[in-house]
Parts: C-alpha cells; sequence; structure tokens
C-alpha cells in the first residue's frame, strides 16, 4: 500500500486548502476559523456491512461516503464547508483502491455541491488494520442566519412533504445480493441509487435560508422509520399517506414483471438521502412555488397529528399499513 505521507500529500492535492480552516493538512490538528462552522455531522462505511467490493467500485464508495455526509448538513438547512478523513486500510490493500475512493469523493464534490459552497480537505487520520476497511467523514458545515432545521419543530397540522423518490437505492442493494430473482443489469438507475446516490445539497440550504421546513431529516435509514425519528424528537403522531408516494418506473417494472412488493421498498428502505420535511399549511404556498422555480420534484405525503395518534400509514384503499420492522437499524434490539 503506498505510505501514509504519499496517501496524506495525495489528499491535499486532490482537495487543496479549505475556507474557514486556518491550518489543515500537516500539522498534529485543524485550526477552524472562529465562527465559521456551527454544524457538524459523521459517517462511517465499514467493508462487508455497508458496501462490497465486489459490488462497487471504490469511486462508488468515496462517492457514496461524501454523499451521506453532505445529505446530513443539507437536511439541517446549512451548507457543506470542510470534511475530515479517516481510513483504516489493510496493509496489503491496493493503492489504486485507495485512489479510487479519494476520486469518487472528489466526483461527488464536483456533481453534488453547488458552486456557491467549498467542500475541502481539513484533515484527518489513517492507520493500518488486520479487519475490514473502515472509513470516515466527518463533515462540518454552516447553519442558515435563520438558525439550524431540527427534527424536534413539527407540530400537529404541518404538511409531510417528501422532496425525490425513496425505494430504489434499496432495490439495488436486494438486485445486487441477489435477494429478487430479477437480473440486476436491467435496472441501472436502481444501481446508481445505492451506489452513487444524491444529496440535496442546494435545496437543503435554500429551504433553511427561507425558514420553510419546521422539521426535516434525510431518508437514510426508510420514510417510516425517518419519520419516526421527527415524530419522537417534536412528540407528535402523524398519517402517512402511502398512496402519495412516486412511483419510480423501474420499481413498477419491478413489481408488475417479478412481483416485487414495492410500497415496502418506498417505505422502509433506506440510503435514498432525499429530504422529508413538515411544513406548516401558511408555508405549503412557499415550497410549491420553489419547487417550480428550482425544477425540485416534491410531494405532500401526510399531515402531523396529536401525539396519541401515534404514527398511522395508510394504503390506496384506506387500509392501515403495518410493518414488523420500519425500516434500516443499524443494531438490533437488545
Amino acid at each position: 500500500m503506498t505510505t501514509e505521507f504519499e496517501l496524506i500529500a495525495r489528499i491535499a492535492e486532490l482537495f487543496g486548502s479549505p475556507e474557514g480552516v486556518a491550518v489543515g493538512i500537516g500539522d498534529d490538528g485543524a485550526v477552524l476559523d472562529p465562527g465559521r462552522f456551527d454544524l457538524v455531522t459523521m459517517d462511517t462505511m465499514v467493508e462487508g456491512v455497508h458496501f462490497r467490493r465486489d459490488w462497487s467500485s471504490p469511486e462508488d464508495v468515496g462517492w457514496k461516503l461524501l454523499a451521506s455526509n453532505l445529505s446530513d448538513i443539507a437536511a439541517m438547512g446549512g451548507g457543506p464547508g470542510a470534511f475530515f478523513l479517516s481510513m483504516a486500510l489493510p496493509a496489503d490493500l491496493d493503492p489504486a483502491w485507495v485512489e479510487g475512493v479519494l476520486s469518487g469523493i472528489r466526483k461527488a464534490a464536483d456533481a453534488l455541491v453547488p458552486g456557491s459552497f467549498e467542500v475541502s480537505a481539513g484533515g484527518g487520520d489513517l492507520s493500518a488494520t488486520h479487519g475490514p476497511i473502515v472509513l470516515t467523514l466527518t463533515l462540518m458545515g454552516e447553519a442558515s442566519p435563520a438558525g439550524p432545521v431540527l427534527r424536534r419543530g413539527a407540530v400537529p397540522g404541518d404538511r409531510i412533504v417528501l422532496m425525490g423518490q425513496t425505494g430504489l437505492a434499496a432495490a439495488g442493494l436486494a438486485l445486487l445480493s441477489g435477494e429478487m430473482d430479477a437480473p440486476a443489469e436491467s435496472f441501472p438507475c436502481a444501481l446508481r441509487a445505492h451506489r452513487r446516490p444524491g444529496a440535496q445539497v442546494r435545496a437543503g440550504a435554500l429551504l433553511g435560508l427561507y425558514g420553510v421546513p419546521s422539521a426535516m431529516i434525510d431518508v437514510s435509514d426508510g420514510v417510516v422509520q425517518d419519520l419516526g425519528h421527527v415524530l419522537r424528537a417534536s412528540e407528535v403522531g402523524a398519517r402517512l399517506e402511502a398512496y402519495s408516494l412516486p412511483h419510480h418506473p423501474e420499481l413498477v417494472m419491478l413489481r408488475e414483471q417479478y412481483g416485487v412488493d414495492i410500497l415496502k421498498l418506498m417505505l422502509t428502505g433506506g440510503d435514498d438521502y432525499e429530504l422529508l420535511m413538515t411544513i406548516p399549511p401558511s408555508r405549503m404556498p412557499k415550497i410549491w412555488d420553489m419547487a417550480r422555480r428550482h425544477s425540485w420534484e416534491v410531494h405532500d405525503i401526510g399531515e402531523i397529528r396529536a401525539p396519541e395518534e401515534g404514527l398511522m400509514v395508510l394504503g390506496a384503499d384506506g387500509e392501515v399499513i403495518v410493518f414488523e420492522q420500519g425500516g434500516y437499524r443499524h443494531f438490533g434490539a437488545s
């Protein structure tokens, strides 16, 4: 494998020095400009848990690592800035694989981050491991002048709004793992959604700037589970109208040709990295106007209710839908 110092030099070459970091790569610690960053998020990807080298290229892995962090900052209504990268790598790992990860991070930054923001490396850590590859990225961000959008602001009467579509990434994973009896190569959008998800960076920042959502979260664990996080933080209930969820053509094909339960994918599949928000009725005209002007895909999918009503998921015929597990869980129940 490339030496530690060669890797550090390569990272500095690829990403340069970010704004807001007075001292970055090359010292014992970074020095941040006072008052610049007030948001921070971190995501870890472990080989065999979050990615497999036979399913995803190293560029895919790097892309997804940054995208998941970008989505967290977007969900708080902020804009991204400096990141810190930690990599635990086997000693015999091909240097080309590491170069691919760095290239994927660079490509994700170029593709997903608007020019009004700068995402560059402020530092990190490299170590050897006898176990699987472990990659951790910590991303700094800036909240809007109105402050961060939190999960705890939803109140009864707010509408539940989804930006984008869900279920494709979970379908991609199921196709790759062989859980579906369907040819993976026939579903390129699903495979890309799993390998190289998007992140609503510009949308999140604008929503935060104009104070549109009362609460917001990114869909990383599934619509039902992530909405549940908002409900618990806000101490409210909700009626989720599952029949209002958009159906991607590839999901429709999976249902019609292979009998796949796509509603379950759309409601409980993870890694979509779309934005799920609650919006007061008085601000709904604003979200529709912004969607038209910026070509966003947004869907009104339910309503926040009183806490005693809990979470009710309704199907097309008004039936209540029950799931044994509401989405992806990082740790099993004890």
